[in-house]
């Protein structure tokens, strides 16, 4: 969580990219982003919230608000970043307004039955973690058959460390369990309404996973340095510190070697 402080207020980004056009927010009459930019394969967007989420009570609270994020969004890959946004000329930034968590309530949510009580604040009705990386599953297993359960994890902390890591792992395993004891197999909702399994070979697993893996790695890169306000302070004269870049963005240092090159010429 980055905390940015201006004048008396303290405020907590609520920070994403997204592979959309820049206005899907509006369809859900969100507050209108302090940061918004676009770029050729999507856009970053943030808001300022409100103070620092020091309780359990409001930790809960902001991340069930990502998660539902994460919900209503899904068809739009989104990621959380945990960095503080960089504006430069193609940007769009706002830093008057500060917005309040119960301004994003028009979010979806994992529905409960009626005879539910839901009041606004209470939040610990539905999981919406659980629910948010169960749907990250699917889609992964609809695009390469299977999930590692190192990348569930993985997805799990970058999204939500605000939660206890032994929690976020109870939910990733309870998760993962499930489907491989069902050898990967969902329903997808067709037309024809056919079961949606595990078609790929382990090769091709394989090959889909290195992909998969090797596009977010590419994408954490490019993110931190392009968004970041402090990213030259990761260099060493004209060359970026691969150590503290690995540190700061969780990226094997060789990883970071055989892309930093490529990032480079993107910006």
């Amino acid at each position: 969580m980055k905390v940015y402080q201006k004048r008396e207020n303290i405020t907590t980004w609520l920070y994403f990219y997204l592979k959309g056009t820049g206005n899907e927010f509006l369809d859900y009459k969100l507050p209108f982003p302090n940061f918004l930019k676009h770029i050729n394969i999507g856009y970053y967007v943030g808001w300022q919230i409100n103070g620092y989420p020091g309780t359990e009570e409001a930790r809960e609270y902001f991340n069930d608000i990502i998660a539902r994020f994460l919900i209503t969004f899904r068809d739009y890959n989104p990621e959380k970043l945990d960095f503080t946004p960089r504006a430069d000329k193609y940007t769009h930034i706002d830093f008057k307004n500060i917005y309040e968590l119960k301004q994003f309530q028009n979010l979806k949510s994992i529905p409960v039955k009626k005879h539910v009580q839901i009041r606004a604040e209470n939040i610990n009705t539905i999981d919406q973690t659980f629910w948010a990386i169960k749907y990250y599953v699917e889609e992964l297993i609809q695009e390469m058959g299977f999930i590692p359960y190192e990348m569930l994890e993985e997805f799990a902390y970058r999204h939500f460390y605000h939660k206890e890591k032994s929690t976020l792992r109870a939910k990733c395993r309870a998760i993962w369990n499930w489907y491989n004891d069902k050898n990967w197999n969902i329903i997808i909702k067709t037309k024809t309404n056919k079961t949606q399994g595990d078609k790929m070979t382990r090769s091709e697993r394989a090959k889909k996973n290195a992909e998969l893996k090797q596009q977010r790695a590419k994408a954490t890169l490019f993110g931190f340095i392009q968004q970041n306000l402090f990213s030259d302070e990761y260099k060493r004269g004209d060359k970026w510190n691969i150590t503290k870049l690995a540190k700061a963005t969780k990226l094997d240092p060789k990883t970071i070697r055989k892309y930093i090159k490529e990032v480079e010429i993107k910006q």
